[in-house]
């Protein structure tokens, strides 16, 4: 399993010399699983995404959207592999909404935001629920779980073997109204080799943005010691959190995990990351 993160950042893209470092395009994530191609996520990251899946001529591809919200779909129009007629895609999520997943997509591209409308994509394009469901790809099994967000969200668990990739973007750790526990969660990532989760907020800004839908850096530390985990990546990261800061925060938090026992290894997660499990 080898991942690579084209996107990072939460909320909306931030060309700003002050944040390129950590990256500024929104959620996306590349996942090869074997033969196979899995993208989390279709943030302004993925636009850079398939330019590169152009060059080296793969057409065949999973997108799996965690939720609707305009910084993890915002890229799609812009990812060039669905104007080729060689792209088979599959997109797997899940929507509580009256739209259904394809509907919310040609919405976004009607003739009021873009100029080519959904409906005139070349790839072949097809769409899998995967509420409540788990998924199969590359000899890998994807299980999902529900987050706290305010938007209807879905966590990813994929697992082969003795290795596991959780990812967890716009998740409440502390909600007041939970879709999923505290144990749930923890269950759910429970040893997992590479835990990343939302860290949109440090603890002094977390009180004034409950309900929100993220979690802070010190919450995702506790849920990982919980679980078991690994690796621990953070994301998600605040439209204005610059370079300086999110240096200066990952410094400390690596010094408070290097004290946990087990010692847990944690990285915030720069756009181009790459590691392989």
């Amino acid at each position: 399993m080898k991942i690579k993160f084209w996107g990072t950042r939460g909320s909306i893209p931030v060309p700003d010399r002050r944040m390129m470092r950590y990256g500024g395009n929104t959620t996306c994530v590349e996942v090869t699983l074997g033969n196979k191609t899995l993208i989390i996520d279709a943030g302004t990251g993925i636009r850079l995404l398939g330019e590169q899946l152009l060059r080296r001529k793969i057409n065949d591809l999973t997108l799996f959207l965690t939720h609707s919200h305009w910084d993890h779909i915002q890229g799609f129009p812009f990812f060039k592999p669905i104007y080729s007629k060689k792209t088979s895609l599959t997109i797997l999520g899940c929507s509580d909404s009256y739209n259904p997943l394809k509907n919310i997509l040609a919405r976004h591209m009607s003739s009021e935001y873009f100029p080519v409308p959904f409906e005139e994509l070349a790839a072949k394009i097809k769409f899998v629920n995967t509420c409540g469901n788990s998924h199969s790809l590359g000899g890998h099994r994807l299980k999902f779980i529900r987050t706290n967000h305010p938007s209807y969200t879905l966590g990813v668990r994929i697992e082969k073997g003795n290795s596991s990739f959780v990812f967890l973007t716009d998740n409440e750790l502390k909600s007041e109204k939970p879709a999923a526990s505290l144990e749930e969660l923890a269950d759910f990532c429970r040893g997992a080799s590479l835990l990343v989760h939302d860290a949109q907020f440090t603890t002094g800004e977390y009180p004034a943005r409950k309900g929100w839908g993220h979690s802070t850096f010190e919450q995702a530390i506790e849920l990982a010691r919980t679980a078991g985990v690994k690796k621990l990546g953070l994301t998600h990261h605040d439209p204005t959190r610059k370079d300086s800061e999110l240096d200066a925060i990952s410094n400390k938090l690596k010094t408070i995990c290097r004290k946990i026992s087990p010692p847990l290894e944690l990285q915030i997660i720069k756009e181009s990351y790459s590691i392989s499990l």
